[in-house]
């Protein structure tokens, strides 16, 4: 029997059913009949005859008689449509097959009906069908100690009906027989190692009774190794008789064809997906009995699949085709034998690429066999399966504040549409066009990344804009966009060599840090301290209410900036008797302060008692971000006192970029180097630099606090290529600070 254990009852119930009476009846008005085909089984659901498809109704013939003339009015293929027969009373028989005397899967179906016509009658008939043949089958115990397999080189039970005989073995057929019939069943098998033939005539009660072999009637003969006895014997297990019905019979042919039926594509079988993104694509096959092949034919343009060749047509029954699909494309096919199947495609599509960006169109055409029947008899099946992969879309930007005099930092790549942002991330590189050809981006440890670093010894960078870009998987470019370095500026005047000066009633001087007619980029507190310049009287004149905190030195080579704290401003007051006496306002205690910028003095009231004050306003123009400000300084406290130095860096709106300082209260008497580093955190994107401040204090202790002494000052003046000594007193000087070649360091 050639038996479809997995088809469930509710798909088969009915084998063919005609077009509902309603229906057809409401077509003609003229005499006949309409027959319709059913199982004559009772279950809970009926499939329709569409499920069932070709060839099923022609399988079966119609023979449609006159009962009281015994002439035939039909005796043919079964017809759905009106059948014109004259008034009577008619048998109506249905078959399918030959009834013969033995045969192997022959199963002989038969339904009869009789049915009265009145003139001007369209009845509609439901013959039900059944299984007329008898059948038996066996099954082979091998689960014991001996088994069939290891005693036989062959075996079986020969069946026998009259002079007709077949043998069933183990391969699940079924021995067919006409209805009533007893046949006999022996065992039959060849010993192995030479042992000879056996036959073993079966006996069981059940045999031997006529039930066992009525219509419809299915005996099933299980079969064993005896373990106990010496010898082998060969012993009837059970015996199991049950009605069968025609949807365990059914011969395959008759069950649907198997279909593909896919997830993922769109109307016209075709799935568009970006490289990398993750679909789920797959291919389920609708089956009524187990997989006997499949073919399949490939058509890729993506160059990783080459090796397939798109003239071959692979089977899945050829295990060298299977083992090469499967390896190529990194999927797993089905077994011929599956009763449940389908392949799935992920593992493909996340393989897939384009050719350098062009997008590929890769088509897989699919063909299944099951039931010994192709999904290609469906003329209309389209079974070819597109799998178009498009080119992955991301960018890069660089922001300016990103670009540094000595390295630029990519921004990490933005990746849109439904590309798998992680995959795309983790085969990309980040690359910079050099003048000859497109390089990765490198750290100065040579560590891959968005940065891209240059020589920190190098004086100037040949190139300062360049190109960047990103690069997926070696082929697949980004847009372009541009790097502009900054280029590394020194402070003007930073090795305090340019100087003008002012003089005034009584030989007085005051210094600026820039030259005679020259720009100003750095400025002192000196007209604060000098402050007193601006009135006629020569008591407000005195010494004591006024006197430079800033002037120049010898440097290192060339002139230094002296920076001194002084307390001689304006509203000063001195009695000069046997001890002189003297009083200096708090607001005149400052250090001398050396900056970039502008000093913005404000003078209120008389010269007594004024409020006056002064400002450093942050205007320096300064477009470079350095990492760090170096200088050479000496130090002289007064008593226990420091200098400090302070820098930061600022937007256009004036906003600190980044700041630091340092403070120092050691004496030194040589040249030292100090240096302030500026700290910038990696990650963090930093804006794009307006202006620089600088400023130089001799003390950090200004206002009453601050500590000093009067003093005849020595300061110099710069004359005829020579510095000349110029003595003021009384000073009231504290500590000095004296500064000499600022540099900006840039090593980002």
């Amino acid at each position: 029997m050639n038996k479809v254990k997995f088809l469930v009852a509710a798909i088969l119930s009915v084998l063919f059913v005609a077009c509902s009476e309603e229906e057809n009846l409401s077509q003609t008005s003229k005499t006949g009949f309409l027959v319709s085909l059913a199982e004559d089984v009772k279950v809970e659901s009926r499939s329709t005859p569409e499920e069932l498809g070709e060839p099923v109704a022609s399988q079966f013939n119609l023979k449609i008689t006159n009962q009281v003339t015994g002439s035939e009015l039909y005796n043919g293929s079964y017809t759905s449509d009106l059948i014109q027969a004259s008034a009577g009373t008619y048998a109506i028989e249905a078959t399918h097959g030959e009834n013969q005397l033995l045969a192997v899967d022959a199963p002989y179906y038969k339904g009869t009906a009789e049915a009265e016509l009145a003139d001007g009658e369209s009845k509609t008939v439901n013959v039900k069908c059944k299984v007329a043949n008898a059948l038996a089958s066996v099954v082979f115990d091998n689960s014991g100690t001996n088994t069939f397999e290891s005693q036989f080189v062959s075996y079986g039970v020969r069946v026998s009906v009259n002079t007709s005989v077949t043998t069933l073995t183990n391969d699940g057929k079924s021995a067919y027989y006409r209805a009533g019939s007893m046949p006999v069943f022996t065992f039959v098998g060849s010993l192995r190692n030479g042992g000879g033939e056996k036959e073993v005539p079966l006996k069981n009660s059940d045999l031997s009774s006529p039930s066992t072999f009525a219509a419809g009637k299915h005996c099933r003969i299980t079969l064993k190794l005896s373990d106990a006895a010496p010898g082998l014997r060969v012993e009837i297990s059970k015996v199991e008789v049950d009605s069968v019905t025609i949807n365990e019979t059914i011969p395959l042919e008759w069950l649907p064809k198997p279909k593909v039926e896919a997830t993922g594509f769109d109307n016209n079988n075709t799935l568009a997906f970006v490289e990398t993104e993750a679909v789920t694509p797959k291919l389920d096959f609708a089956l009524s009995s187990a997989l006997q092949d499949m073919k399949l034919k490939f058509d890729f343009e993506d160059e990783q699949f080459a090796s397939l060749d798109k003239e071959k047509e692979y089977l899945l029954s050829n295990a060298a085709d299977k083992a090469a699909i499967e390896e190529a494309l990194g999927i797993l096919l089905p077994d011929v034998g599956d009763t449940q199947a389908n392949i799935d495609l992920s593992a493909l599509t996340d393989k897939l690429h384009t050719n350098n960006g062009t997008p590929t169109t890769n088509t897989i055409t699919v063909d299944v066999q099951a039931n010994n029947r192709w999904s290609s008899e469906d003329e209309s099946a389209n079974l070819t399966y597109t799998l178009v992969c498009n080119k992955p879309e991301f960018s890069v930007a660089v922001q300016p504040g990103n670009c540094w005099s000595r390295e630029f930092t990519i921004d990490e790549v933005q990746v849109t549409g439904n590309a798998d942002v992680e995959k795309i991330k983790a085969n990309l590189v980040y690359q910079y066009y050099n003048g000859i050809g497109w390089v990765n981006c490198t750290t100065r440890d040579n560590v891959t990344g968005r940065t891209q670093q240059f020589s920190s010894t190098a004086e100037e960078i040949a190139e300062k804009t360049y190109k960047v870009r990103a690069l997926y998987r070696g082929a697949i470019a980004s847009n372009e966009v541009e790097a502009t370095l900054e280029t590394p500026e020194q402070l003007p005047n930073g090795n305090m060599d340019q100087w003008s000066y002012e003089t005034y009633t009584g030989n007085r001087y005051s210094f600026n840090p820039w030259s005679d007619g020259g720009a100003s980029f750095w400025d002192t507190n000196n007209d604060y301290t000098t402050r007193h310049r601006h009135n006629s009287s020569s008591v407000t004149m005195a010494n004591y209410n006024g006197f430079h905190a800033v002037s120049y030195v010898a440097g290192r080579s060339g002139l230094a900036a002296e920076l001194r704290s002084t307390a001689n401003g304006r509203g000063n007051t001195r009695v000069d008797f046997i001890i002189h006496t003297h009083n200096e306002l708090e607001i005149n205690k400052v250090a001398g302060k050396l900056f970039t910028g502008t000093a913005n003095v404000e003078m209120t009231g008389n010269d007594i008692s004024g409020s006056d004050t002064y400002t450093e306003e942050k205007n320096a123009a300064f477009s470079s971000r350095p990492t760090a400000l170096q200088f050479y300084c000496k130090y002289a406290p007064y008593n226990t006192d420091s200098w400090s130095v302070h820098i930061e860096l600022l937007d256009e709106n004036k906003n600190v970029i980044v700041q630091n300082d340092k403070t120092s209260s050691e004496t030194k008497n040589d040249w030292t180097q100090e240096s302030v580093s500026l700290d910038y955190a990696n990650g963090t994107t930093y804006a794009k630099c307006k202006y620089i401040y600088v400023i130089f204090k001799s003390t950090i202790n200004e206002g009453a606090d601050m500590p000093y002494r009067e003093i005849t000052q020595t300061f110099y003046i710069l004359e005829n290529g020579s510095l000349s000594a110029h003595t003021y007193e009384p000073a009231y000087v504290g500590s000095v600070l004296t500064i000499d070649d600022i540099e900006l360091v840039y090593d980002k």
